[in-house]
């Protein structure tokens, strides 16, 4: 029996390596968004939040907002919290949504709908993306080459946690069990780093810059670059593109992935909609 399950185990594993990947559209947003970077699922609560730049993504214009939109794409509510500069990543826990606001994390109380505090980050000129781990700790990526680094919010303070060679402009975050998983826009390499030591290892080299990152359920990353392409990264390390819309002007910004609805949600940035995407998996 034992034999059995393991020739059983080894025969999918085969299938799943030898897979092809395609994403199927199934809804996009009414284009009323003001330039969104990004989106991020709410499970508790079922539902999306947009981060709306509304304006230059350096611009303290005071304009930027966060929207509630619904799993069938219908917007529910465009301006839920208001007042931000130009808001960008974001991650969520225990009932906090965290964004990412130029030089400052910004923690939002979820079921209040409004802000709590803005958590200035020393140093900070263009945080980009945000991570949580399992403790509540997060991280948050700061792109500009003159201070190319990661920094971490522990619940209390907010201080530079990674810098130096291996950090080039990141942007990308995603927070795995014990790492942390960084798209560097600098160097084109998807990279990890454990959360223990901060030792680094690289991924997979992507040649690109990495703006957007998440893991569908078999392990896979989905990537996306803010040209306009999004893709792929399988357990070999092949990179397997999945969309480009760069010919046509429609960016890719940073989007999010929702395993149980197999759904690739993709802020449009200049576009002005979230696009919703049916990951599909077809054995070859």
């Amino acid at each position: 029996m034992k034999k059995v399950i393991l020739f059983f185990l080894f025969i999918t594993y085969s299938l799943i390596l030898h897979a092809d990947y395609k994403l199927e559209k199934q809804w996009e947003t009414d284009k009323i968004l003001k330039t969104p970077e990004s989106v991020i699922y709410d499970q508790e609560n079922d539902i999306l939040y947009v981060s709306n730049i509304n304006g230059k993504p350096s611009q303290k214009n005071g304009k930027g907002f966060i929207s509630k939109v619904g799993l069938g794409g219908k917007i529910i509510e465009l301006k839920w919290i208001t007042g931000l500069n130009a808001p960008k990543g974001s991650a969520i826990f225990n009932g906090k949504l965290y964004i990412a606001d130029i030089d400052q994390l910004v923690e939002i109380d979820i079921k209040k709908g409004k802000i709590l505090k803005k958590h200035k980050a020393k140093g900070a000129i263009f945080l980009n993306d945000v991570a949580v781990d399992t403790s509540g700790n997060v991280y948050v990526s700061d792109m500009y080459s003159q201070n190319s680094c990661i920094y971490k919010f522990d619940r209390k303070d907010i201080s530079v946690w990674l810098k130096g060679k291996d950090i080039s402009s990141p942007n990308g975050l995603f927070a795995e069990e014990d790492r942390l998983i960084v798209g560097n826009s600098g160097d084109g390499k998807l990279k990890a780093i454990n959360f223990e030591d901060k030792s680094t290892s690289i991924v997979v080299d992507i040649g690109s810059s990495i703006d957007g990152i998440a893991k569908d359920e078999i392990g896979n990353y989905i990537i996306s670059d803010w040209m306009g392409k999004t893709s792929l990264i399988d357990k070999n390390g092949s990179v397997i593109e999945l969309l480009n819309t760069t010919a046509s002007g429609i960016n890719s910004a940073d989007l999010t992935y929702i395993k149980n609805k197999n759904l690739v949600l993709i802020p449009t940035f200049s576009d002005n909609c979230i696009v919703a995407y049916k990951l599909i998996m077809e054995m070859n």
